[in-house]
Formats: structure tokens, sequence, C-alpha cells
């Protein structure tokens, strides 16, 4: 059982102020935030819209509800850009010219326009919680923006900014880069108030469209050319670190640990770099020596048992990789370690 409701608006205010209707709730506005808080009997929770010029505002939702709501989007005088960066729960979108359901999950970002005759529709499920935000962009008042630079443009990026009244269905999902990410969390964690807010939330909305734009280029090309990393691939990349942490006396190749996380062996090298400044394999011989340095310290193990807890099959090599780190050999370290400990 779900609350329906059709909203036609081209701007996040309106949105959010047809919705009013929908929450039961009031819209208060203070400065440039319109912010409709959820009534306790329909869940708990907010949204907000901020208005900028040139055509871009922004709905931050954070909330829970306790029925289902299905929101039609319907055309108003012009058919907005809209795109919605879903950072909890996973949000149903349906395209009404063909009734194609796609769930929107967390880290996954969906652009979409109507066309004359067909719309979108967003289905958020009651008691689980939903966290976004949605830009919403008027093209045509946002076409002095970008009117200078149609030229240099990606021709697939041009179609969609010079569809100013919004006549061709779009759509487009994909998982949204850690940039985005960060971008999100700084508009969700702002202690900024008033002109200064406003400000701020208005930047980090015209990055997040820049990083989305430059995501729907990027995944034009085939997935083993595309140079953007997503926030999902770096959750795996992480993943395959505490793999490596957590089991350093394995040996496993970086095919097979890329493998393990569902990555191709380039994408896990990237991420590597991109998080740890280091290969992969540069990576887990660093482990396993400050693994080895702790276990000098804290165990009665001697050196070769020691060099296979950690997984290195060499005792020269193992010595090599710790007098490197540690300028002294591990002789010389488990000796004065065991000294101290004994004194």
């Amino acid at each position: 059982m779900y609350t329906s409701i059709t909203v036609k608006a081209d701007n996040a205010k309106n949105i959010v102020k047809q919705l009013e209707k929908a929450f039961e709730g009031s819209l208060e506005s203070e400065n440039n935030e319109h912010c409709l808080e959820i009534p306790e009997k329909r869940g708990s929770g907010y949204l907000k819209a901020t208005i900028f010029e040139n055509g871009l505002s922004v709905i931050e939702a954070d909330f829970l509800l306790n029925k289902s709501l299905k929101i039609e989007l319907k055309k108003e005088s012009t058919n907005p850009l809209s795109i919605l960066f879903n950072s909890e729960s996973s949000i149903t979108h349906i395209e009404s010219s063909s009734n194609t359901k796609t769930d929107i999950n967390k880290f996954e970002s969906i652009m979409f326009s109507n066309d004359m005759k067909d719309f979108n529709t967003l289905v958020i499920d009651k008691e689980k919680a939903t966290c976004f935000i949605m830009l919403v962009i008027n093209r045509r008042k946002f076409e002095p923006k970008v009117c200078d630079f149609l030229d240099s443009m990606p021709p697939e990026i041009e179609t969609i900014f010079q569809d100013l009244n919004g006549v061709n269905l779009f759509c487009y999902k994909g998982f949204y880069s850690l940039e985005t990410a960060e971008a999100i969390d700084s508009i969700k964690n702002t202690d900024k108030e008033g002109l200064l807010k406003s400000i701020f939330i208005e930047s980090k909305a015209f990055e997040m469209l820049a990083y989305q734009l430059q995501q729907f280029s990027d995944d034009q090309n085939d997935p083993e050319k595309r140079e953007i990393l997503r926030k999902s691939t770096l959750d795996k990349v992480e993943k395959a670190a505490e793999l490596v942490k957590n089991d350093l006396a394995t040996t496993m190749s970086v095919n097979q640990l890329a493998k393990k996380v569902g990555l191709n062996q380039n994408t896990l090298q990237s991420g590597f770099q991109r998080l740890f400044k280091s290969s992969v394999n540069d990576y887990i011989k660093s482990k396993r020596i400050v693994k080895a340095k702790e276990l000098i310290e804290t165990s009665d193990m001697n050196i070769t048992e020691i060099t296979y807890a950690v997984g290195i099959n060499s005792r020269s090599y193992f010595s090599k990789l710790f007098k490197e780190k540690y300028k002294m050999t591990p002789n010389k370290y488990l000796k004065q370690s065991r000294e101290n400990r004994s004194a």
C-alpha cells in the first residue's frame, strides 16, 4: 500500500512544497533554505530545498517513512534534468514508457528527464532509512551557463543540455565517484549557516554536477577503458586491503585477490594507488613486515617462524625487506626487543 502523489515542478522548492501534502507537514523557509520536517505520524526526518540562480536547485533528504511513497514526477512548464545521488536504502525508479523498474542502490546515481508525454516515478519503501541528494536543473534557465561551451562539449552532454524544454525521455544510472561521495558528505555535515551555507551548498552542487557529467562521459567507454573510480569500487578495494591484513600468511596473487572482491587486476591496482599510494604487492609486503615487527615485539616465536607466519617463504628475502623498512636486521631487532622485555 502506497501513498501516491503527482509532482509537477521544475525546481527543488516546488517539488518539496508539493510533497508537503503527501507528508501532511508544514514547509518552513529561512533565508534560501526551505525545510519540510516529516510529522511523527508519517515517520521522521526531513527534506530540504535550496534554490540558486541559473536554474540549479538542490533537495537534501534524510528520512524514514511508516508508509511507502510513490512520487510521479510529471511535466510542468518545462521538464527539468534531475540527478539523484543515493547514499542509503535502495529507491525504485520507474520509467512510464516501458514500465521498467530499476533499483537505485547505495552509492548509485540516476540522471533522468521526462519527454512531453512520458514521465519518471520514484518509489520509496517504508521503514527503510532513506538518504539522498537530488539536483534539479531547469535547462532553459541554465542555458547561459553552458552556451559558451557547446562547441567543446562531448556530444552526449551537449545533447542533454540542448534539450532546453525537456522533449526527450532520458535516463542514465551508474555508481558515483569517490569525489561525489565526499561532496555529499560535505553538504550533509556542514556547520555553516545563512549566506555561507547557501554559497557552500551551491559550490558543492556544481562540483557534484561536474563529476556526474564527467562520469557520464566516462561510462560511454568500454569498462576496461574507464578512468573514474566509483565509490563502490573503492569499497571493494578497502575490502581487499582487509583480506590482506586479516590473512597475511596466505600467499595470494593480485589476480586472485581481485577476483575475491569482484574487480579486475587493473582496477584493483588503480584503487590501491588511489587509497594507499602503493601497488598491491608493495602494500602486502609492507603489511607483512609491520606484522613481523609486531610478532617480534609480542611473541616468543623465532625469526624463521615469524617469516612463515607472515606469508614469506624465504628468510633471506624477509631479512632484506625488514632491513629496508627498519634499518636493522630482524635478528638484531629481536635481540634488542627481547632484552628490553626482560629488563
